[in-house]
């Protein structure tokens, strides 16, 4: 038997860790994880104050940067002293590095006001708040803007300084025009130990027109300027009227380039920015002065009043007129210019300053010699100095039977601007002696040939032809004054000193020395006034001075003087006749007399120089066409046919009748025709001509009645056609001379005749065919 041993069991302890242990460690790793998380999506969070709630809402008004939505307003809550509100952002982690003690916060919302429009995004997404990184330390607590900052300086572009002693009406982003064209804005301003100055941007495409001789001023809102002397209005771009601006110019654009922070003073006016002179002048009585009145010399405006004051704040001692005399007529001031006041004066000695009832009291200025040092304060004269002027120049004399309103003073005109004026006036034995100064720089302008004439007042003449108004400017209408021309001859010599010339009474009567007089002799006077035109071709060529019975008493002498470019027209051989408006069925003619009246009508004559004449009673014959194809048409009787009537071709003019007389034997009647130029091809060898004048009318009692017309205008005027047969090949032309009969009514065969012949085109002629009568 086998007896079982049993073996006693031998226990070992395991080495290493237990897997439970796993669990407690993934449990912390996911409460680190958990707890970073959320650390970091918790956002920074800072308070900011602002002077009030109103557009903020707790949860909804977000925090946007560049755009980006990067916080929201946490919660809002009253100060404790109840003056403003404090709201507590939660932001982004990610713009931790731009929350700095320096940054700025503020509120958007839409903006509209006379500088412009801002802020439109938020009528759709409402109010927002915005900042400005800063710099410095990280800071959790912040005051906001109540409006917000300047614009950035990082746009691009050429950046100037401007200094001005008020800042007026301009506001950051105001244009800066140029030439009325925005070309940058205002980016700032702020106060300096001078004034203000202003900070702007020119944009990269336009800081060429920039450089060192640039001027800027004030182009802001409307300026207007009202008074007797006119309407100034000033104004740059609409966008400048309401929010400002500031305009500028660069007159000379090869001057020294400049750049960026340049600094330019910034002028008030355009005025005082091209650089005008500013001076004082002392006046014991201003009366009628204000600013903006003109200050003049010779007539020219050449400055303006700036502003008025009493001496010392006392009107007793007198008024200082600070005046801007404009560039570059300031060259002319030195120590020996003059001022004094003009306004309308009446007195024992006369009545001066006329031309101020107008344009309102001026300050008239007188110059001696050219540049020099200018005085600190000039005293004005109390009455305008010794009209002798004390300058180099010409001096003339005129003659005249009376002086009209020419005075002492009056000025003298050179197609109307002032070259001088007189300077004297007296009585000798051939009536008044003008004394005239000329300015040495217009001297060259007189001649000897210069005609001179009274420019003073109105001259109205009229009659049916309408009013003729003859005026120089509204300074010699008031003041009077004296103009003149001269003439183009051959050989002009310049005006010596003490030259005598006769001063016309007006200025068509200057021609009348280089004109011609003539005297017409008509059998009647019907018709025939003083002005009556005389017209050669239908120009004005002279007119009619007197109308009077002739010596005889059997006829009407007419006077009548021819202009300078008609003294030709005055030879033997010339006819004359007046030509009336003609009214009846077979004719009308000058109807344009019926508005313009009757005139006298001349036909030039080449003999020798004459100036009396037989008047016609009617109009002369025509006479023979110089071109064209000259025919003529035999007839037994007239008829109908007169001068002027028409020679038609398939009822078109071709032509017309230029005379008619009986021939050699008195056995028929010629009619002269002329074919113009383009048509004379029409004629041949066989062609015919009939009298298209009037109606022709055939009648039987079987065959009924034919009646034959031509156009209306044959019916009443009459007409001679002519058709030419279509033979092959055509028969040959004809020249001038050539003699056809005249039918009195066609061959039917005649009409329908339609021969073939090419007409010459325009270039070839020189006329103009195509027809529209």
């Amino acid at each position: 038997m086998t007896e079982n041993t049993i073996k006693p069991a031998i226990s070992a302890p395991k080495r290493g860790l237990s897997a439970i242990w796993l669990l407690p460690i993934i449990a912390l790793a996911v409460a680190g994880w958990l707890l970073y998380k959320n650390v970091n999506d918790s956002g920074l969070s800072i308070t900011v104050a602002f002077n009030n709630g109103s557009g903020i809402s707790v949860g909804k008004t977000p925090v946007i940067y560049q755009g980006i939505n990067v916080g929201h307003v946490k919660s809002l809550q009253l100060d404790d002293d109840l003056e403003g509100v404090t709201a507590t952002l939660e932001l982004s982690q990610q713009v931790a590095p731009l929350i700095r003690e320096n940054t700025r916060f503020w509120l958007v919302k839409p903006q509209i006001s006379l500088s412009g429009v801002s802020g439109l995004d938020t009528l759709v997404a409402g109010n927002y708040i915005s900042f400005k990184p800063g710099d410095g330390k990280a800071a959790e607590r912040f005051t906001a803007l109540i409006e917000p900052p300047p614009l950035d300086s990082n746009l691009p572009g050429l950046r100037l300084h401007l200094d001005a002693d008020s800042l007026g009406s301009l506001s950051v982003g105001a244009p800066i025009l140029y030439q009325q064209i925005d070309v940058g804005d205002i980016e700032s301003y702020q106060l300096s130990k001078t004034g203000i100055e202003i900070n702007l941007r020119i944009d990269p495409q336009h800081q060429h027109l920039v450089n060192s001789s640039s001027r800027f001023w004030q182009q802001s809102g409307l300026k207007v300027n009202a008074g007797l002397q006119g309407i100034d209005i000033d104004a740059g771009s609409f966008a400048s009227i309401l929010a400002g601006g500031i305009a500028f110019d660069t007159p000379n654009s090869n001057a020294e380039a400049i750049d960026n922070d340049s600094r330019f003073p910034l002028f008030t006016s355009k005025e005082r920015a091209k650089g005008s002179k500013f001076i004082e002048v002392y006046f014991r009585s201003a009366e009628g002065l204000n600013a903006g009145s003109n200050v003049r010399l010779l007539g020219m405006d050449i400055g303006k009043v700036e502003s008025l004051s009493f001496v010392d704040n006392n009107p007793n001692l007198g008024t200082i007129v600070k005046v801007a005399i404009s560039a570059p007529h300031h060259q002319y001031l030195n120590t020996d210019t003059q001022f004094w006041l003009v306004k309308p004066e009446v007195s024992s000695s006369g009545v001066s300053g006329l031309d101020a009832l107008v344009g309102g009291p001026y300050i008239a200025m007188q110059v001696s010699g050219k540049g020099g040092t200018i005085a600190k304060r000039y005293t004005a004269l109390s009455k305008a100095p010794d009209s002798r002027i004390q300058q180099p120049g010409l001096r003339l004399k005129l003659r005249s039977d009376e002086l009209s309103s020419v005075s002492i003073g009056s000025k003298v005109y050179y197609r109307k601007i002032a070259v001088g004026q007189v300077e004297s006036v007296d009585l000798d034995a051939e009536g008044v002696s003008i004394g005239v100064f000329i300015h040495q720089r217009y001297a060259r302008l007189v001649h000897r040939e210069s005609q001179f004439w009274n420019a003073s007042g109105i001259s109205i003449s009229g009659g049916l032809s309408g009013l003729d108004i003859q005026a120089d400017s509204l300074a010699t209408i008031v003041a009077g004054g004296i103009a003149f021309h001269t003439p183009e001859v051959k050989k002009p010599q310049l005006a010596w000193e003490g030259l005598r010339y006769t001063l016309h009474p007006d200025y068509q009567s200057t021609f009348a020395d280089k004109g011609r007089d003539i005297f017409l002799y008509f059998n009647s006077g019907s018709s025939i006034n003083k002005g009556t035109e005389i017209k050669y071709q239908g120009i004005k060529i002279g007119e009619v001075i007197a109308v009077e019975l002739d010596t005889n008493m059997e006829g009407v002498k007419v006077s009548a003087r021819l202009a300078p470019s008609a003294k030709a027209l005055a030879r033997t051989g010339s006819q004359f006749w007046v030509v009336k408006p003609q009214l009846g069925l077979i004719g009308t003619r000058n109807l344009e007399t019926l508005v313009t009246g009757s005139y006298i009508s001349v036909r030039p004559g080449y003999g020798t120089p004459q100036t009396k004449f037989a008047a016609l009673d009617k109009p002369p014959p025509l006479s023979k066409p110089s071109s064209g194809l000259n025919l003529i048409v035999t007839s037994p009787q007239r008829g109908s046919i007169k001068e002027g009537i028409k020679v038609f071709y398939r009822d078109i003019p071709v032509g017309e009748v230029f005379g008619y007389e009986l021939a050699e034997d008195a056995s028929q009647t010629l009619i002269h025709i002329n074919i113009e130029a383009r048509y004379a091809g029409l004629v041949r060898e066989k062609t015919v001509f009939w009298n298209s004048s009037g109606i022709a009318v055939k009648f039987g009692l079987f065959s009924g009645a034919t009646i034959r017309s031509k156009s209306i205008e044959s019916l009443l005027e009459g007409g001679i056609a002519f058709a030419t047969p279509d033979t092959k090949p055509l028969a040959p032309q004809v020249s001038s001379g050539k003699v056809f009969p005249l039918f009195q009514n066609p061959e039917p065969n005649w009409l329908d005749w339609k021969p073939s012949i090419p007409l010459p085109r325009e270039a070839d002629t020189g006329e103009n065919w195509i027809r529209t009568d």
